[in-house]
C-alpha cells in the first residue's frame, strides 16, 4: 500500500511539473532577432485585430528579411487582449511549445477570419474558442492540453498582466502599438514608414 501511495505522489507532482513546464516557456515577451541589434522593436498586438493581422501578413515578412535577419533589429511580441476571443486566442497561443510560437502566430494572423466565427451572434465566444482548437491540434495541443490552457490561472494573469503594464508604461489604448528605442508608435505601419523609422534610430 505504501509502495502504491509513493507512485501516486510521484505521477501527480510529475503532472504538475510537466504542466507547469508547459506553460510557462512562453509566458514572457517573445523575441527575435540578435539581442546586440541597435534597433529594439516591441509590438503590442491583438489577434483578432485586423490592422494586426494585416501588419503581420504583409508587412511583417520583409521587416524580418531585411532588418531581423540582418541584425539591425531585435523584435519582440506582447499580447495586448481586447476582447474575451483575444483572450482565448492569446491563451491557446502561449501554450505552444516556444519552437512553434511564431509559425502557430502567423498561422493565426493568416486565418483570422476564420477562427472568428461571428454567426450566430449570440454564440461568437463559444465557436471562436472551439475553432481556434482546431489550430492548437495542428501544433500538438490536444483538446484535453487547450481545456487546460483555458482554464490556466497563470496564463491568464500573463496575459492580462501584459496589457495592464502596456497601458500603464506606454498608455496604449489601441493596438497595433509599436515601442522603437523607447518612443510610441500607434498603428498600422507601412514597411516604408518603419524602414524610416529603423534607419533613422540605427545610426
Amino acid at each position: 500500500m505504501k509502495l502504491l501511495k509513493i507512485l501516486f505522489l510521484t505521477w501527480i507532482i510529475n503532472i504538475f511539473a510537466l504542466s507547469t513546464l508547459f506553460s510557462s516557456e512562453t509566458l514572457k515577451g517573445m523575441q527575435i532577432g540578435s539581442e546586440d541589434a541597435p534597433v529594439s522593436i516591441i509590438e503590442y498586438r491583438s489577434l483578432t485585430c485586423s490592422h494586426c493581422a494585416e501588419f503581420s501578413n504583409e508587412t511583417y515578412p520583409q521587416l524580418k528579411s531585411e532588418f531581423i535577419d540582418t541584425g539591425v533589429v531585435k523584435f519582440e511580441l506582447r499580447p495586448f487582449a481586447l476582447n474575451a476571443i483575444d483572450l482565448n486566442a492569446f491563451k491557446l497561443l502561449h501554450c505552444a511549445d516556444e519552437a512553434d510560437f511564431f509559425a502557430l502566430d502567423k498561422l493565426l494572423f493568416n486565418e483570422q477570419k476564420k477562427w472568428i466565427v461571428t454567426s450566430p451572434s449570440d454564440k461568437v465566444l463559444e465557436n471562436s474558442t472551439k475553432a481556434l482548437g482546431d489550430y492548437g491540434i495542428l501544433f500538438g495541443i490536444s483538446e484535453d492540453d487547450y481545456a487546460e490552457c483555458l482554464n490556466n490561472e497563470e496564463i491568464t494573469d500573463f496575459i492580462l498582466s501584459e496589457r495592464i503594464n502596456g497601458v500603464e508604461n506606454f498608455d496604449i489604448s489601441s493596438t497595433p502599438t509599436f515601442i522603437i528605442n523607447g518612443e510610441i508608435f500607434s498603428g498600422n505601419k507601412s514597411f516604408e514608414e518603419l524602414e524610416k523609422i529603423i534607419l533613422k534610430k540605427a545610426k
